[in-house]
Formats: structure tokens, C-alpha cells, sequence
């Protein structure tokens, strides 16, 4: 009798669990019907004019040939839209798409300048946490990353180098070509220790994966950008004579609003002779337009007093949408300002104003697309043209070319803000 009871309980626990990860089942004729609202959707975009139709077309017939499914679609949707090279247009894929996402690497990494180092991964690949990345499926990591490109959006050169960062699917490494007949991934990393290692990784189901963070040795008391569950702060440096208001995100904290941000941060430079002011923008990659609007606001307002500091910028590729647009508002005020960093990962007109949520339903996955183009300011495109010597759509370019480290990341050396520590303004 427990024997039979637990026979029953075990085909209740599987039958639940392949209802809650049941594959959806869709005709050709509803995955039309998806391709056809993403066509709706370019026609109201703002990219309507360079809006091709020719490839959605041919999808559309070979899906209704049955020459392509649900989640070929997907691939071949991916690789369309990305070919646009716009940020904000793009198609994600919902977690409940069971068809599509399933299994990710067991490592993730975080890109140091020219170097990407593993930042996180499960017990089995503990050992290797800080390794840096010399190979990725048997490829230059440089070709590596071209070869999965057609699949993510990016807009820029220092923003595409940050897809090795992305959680990616074990089905697109293995449709790249990066991955062994066995479904692992093949890397070469030097471990921390100077030592070469092939690593052969097997992806795992996030669900069941538990990852272990490599966190700095030594914390840096003014940098908290590895802090993600504060969105901006202020911090201050005496000694550096230096006061820094970090974003992390353009949103707004009902905790900590934006206002009193700012009141905070004038308060600050009330209270001591500073010199320098750093807006660390390096990780922010947008939020709320409005935010943005306020801020602006503010330092127009207080635009007097604080032309008496000097004032810095920090960009990386991570830097884009709302926080491009507040950049450009910092320079418009404050057009002596001094970027440091790396290239923005959004040009320094991007597509803004994006629809929060557009589901597709029978293939499970969101579309998002630009409505407008923050383009509108005749001084900021001069600028444009001074800092990127070519034209309006590449990133925002640094005055001062400097990279994090992962030297620096361990023991709290930033050599961001050691550059403006050292510049001469």
C-alpha cells in the first residue's frame, strides 16, 4: 500500500511539473498572426522609414509551408530585428517560453576594458571564479561574440562587446556552432593563479543552479555601483575633495525620491570646500524619461553655483537610454564637462519613448520599438560632432579613454576615479 502510495505521488509530482513546463502548441497560422503584429508595430515606430518589409514577408510564407516552427521563428525574427542595430528594438523572450528557454551556462562573466572575466558560477565551476576568458567555443572571444551578435541587440561597438555578459540559451550556442556534440561549451580561461585551463561547461536549468558571486576583497567606500539595490546615493571624498552622485538606474525610489537626492547632494557641497563633481553613470542603463526631466531641472536651476566645480562624467557601454539622454542634458548645462570611460552603449541620439510591454502571444515573447528620437537639441548634435569626429550615431565618446580593471575591482582600486583624481581640469 505505500509503495502504491507513493507511485501515486510521485506521477502527481511529474504530472504537475510537465503541466507547469507544458510545450505550447501553436499553428502556423497564429505565429503569422505574431509576425504580423511586429510589421503593425515597425509601421508605428519611428523607424518606419527604414522599416523593411520583404523579410517578414518571405517568414511569413515559409512558416505557412511548414518549412519553419515556433522556435526557428524566433531565431529568424531575432536575426532580423537585430539587423537594425537599435538598442531599444528588440525581442525578448518571456521565462514561461519552455520551447525556447531552457538551459544557460553555468558561469557568468563581467567585461573589465579589454579583458571579460568569470564573475559568477555554480559549485561544480567555483574554482574558476575570476578566471580570465582566453577562448569561447573554440573561437577568439572576439569572434566568438560576432558569431552570437545576430541574435542580441546592440547599437554600439562597446555595447556589443558586452553581450558575453547576457544570459545565453544553451539552443543558441549550440545553433552558433560554439558547443560540442555533447551540448557543453568549451572555454580557455587563466585562472587567477597564471595557470591555462580548458573548461568543457555543461548548462544548466537556472532553476535547479545555485551561483556564488565573486565579490571584492577590499570594498571601495565611494564606489557603490556594484550595489544594485540602491538605484542612485551620494558619496563623498574629503581627501579627493570630491562628491559623487552615482546612478545605477533613472528611476525613482518611493524611499528615496529624486528630489530629495538633489537636495542631498546641495546640502553636501554646502558643507565643505569641494572641488569636483562626478556624475557615475557607468552602469545605468535608463529608466524613466521623466526622471530625467527633473534632474535637468534641478541643475538648471543650480546651474550658477555649480559651474564653480569641475565637473566629470563617467560612460561605459552599459551607459544608455534614459542615461544617454540625461548625459547629453549634463552637457547641454555644463558643456565643460569631462567624460571619462568608454563609449556609451546607445548612440547620443537614441531611439527613447519605448511601449513597456507589447506581448506576442503565440510565440511568447515581448517587442519592443522606439516611438521617437531624442535628436532635438542643434548644440548637442555641434557637440556630437566635436567628440565623435564622425557623426551623430556612434556612442558618446570619452575626453579620457580609462577601463575598470579586475585588479582594481578586487581591491577597491577604481581606475576611473583614480584618473579624475589625477586629471587636470
Amino acid at each position: 500500500m505505500k509503495k502504491l502510495l507513493l507511485l501515486s505521488l510521485f506521477a502527481i509530482i511529474l504530472f504537475s511539473s510537465c503541466k507547469k513546463n507544458k510545450i505550447q502548441e501553436v499553428t502556423p497560422e497564429e505565429i503569422c498572426m505574431d509576425i504580423q503584429n511586429i510589421q503593425m508595430y515597425m509601421n508605428f515606430s519611428i523607424l518606419k522609414d527604414i522599416y523593411d518589409p520583404a523579410p517578414f514577408e518571405q517568414l511569413k510564407e515559409e512558416v505557412m509551408a511548414g518549412k519553419v516552427d515556433k522556435v526557428e521563428c524566433i531565431y529568424r525574427l531575432k536575426e532580423i530585428i537585430c539587423s537594425y542595430h537599435i538598442g531599444h528594438l528588440r525581442l525578448s523572450v518571456l521565462s514561461d517560453n519552455y520551447d525556447f528557454v531552457s538551459e544557460f551556462l553555468p558561469v557568468n562573466f563581467m567585461v573589465f576594458g579589454p579583458d571579460i572575466h568569470i564573475i559568477s558560477a555554480t559549485d561544480k565551476y567555483e574554482k574558476y571564479l575570476g578566471a580570465k576568458l582566453m577562448e569561447f567555443g573554440g573561437l577568439s572571444v572576439d569572434d566568438a561574440i560576432d558569431t552570437l551578435s545576430k541574435y542580441f541587440s546592440y547599437e554600439t561597438a562597446s555595447a556589443k562587446k558586452l553581450l558575453i555578459e547576457y544570459s545565453i540559451t544553451a539552443g543558441t550556442l549550440k545553433r552558433c556552432g560554439l558547443t560540442e556534440k555533447n551540448g557543453n561549451l568549451k572555454i580557455k580561461v587563466q585562472t587567477r593563479d597564471g595557470a591555462i585551463k580548458e573548461i568543457s561547461l555543461k548548462p544548466v536549468n537556472l532553476k535547479n543552479a545555485r551561483f556564488k558571486f565573486l565579490y571584492p576583497e577590499v570594498e571601495n567606500p565611494v564606489l557603490t555601483i556594484q550595489d544594485r539595490s540602491v538605484e542612485y546615493g551620494v558619496k563623498t571624498s574629503k581627501e579627493n575633495a570630491t562628491v559623487y552622485m552615482h546612478f545605477n538606474r533613472v528611476f525613482s525610489n518611493v524611499d528615496y525620491f529624486p528630489r530629495n537626492l538633489f537636495s542631498d547632494f546641495m546640502a553636501e557641497l554646502d558643507s565643505y570646500p569641494y572641488k569636483n563633481i562626478v556624475f557615475d553613470l557607468r552602469n545605468n542603463g535608463g529608466g524613466e524619461g521623466g526622471i530625467v526631466i527633473m534632474l535637468s531641472h534641478f541643475l538648471n536651476t543650480n546651474k550658477e553655483k555649480l559651474n564653480n566645480y569641475n565637473i566629470a562624467i563617467i560612460t561605459s557601454g552599459k551607459t544608455a537610454s534614459a542615461a544617454c539622454w540625461f548625459i547629453n542634458e549634463l552637457l547641454r548645462i555644463f558643456p565643460k564637462a569631462v567624460i571619462f570611460g568608454g563609449e556609451t552603449g546607445q548612440a547620443i541620439f537614441n531611439y527613447t519613448h519605448v511601449p513597456p510591454q507589447n506581448p506576442l502571444k503565440y510565440i511568447q515573447c515581448d517587442f519592443q520599438f522606439p516611438q521617437s528620437i531624442d535628436d532635438h537639441v542643434d548644440e548637442l548634435k555641434k557637440r556630437a560632432m566635436e567628440v565623435t569626429h564622425s557623426d551623430i550615431l556612434c556612442g558618446t565618446m570619452p575626453d579620457v579613454y580609462v577601463y575598470e580593471t579586475f585588479e582594481g575591482y578586487m581591491t577597491g582600486k577604481d581606475s576611473i576615479y583614480k584618473a579624475i583624481d589625477e586629471y587636470k581640469f
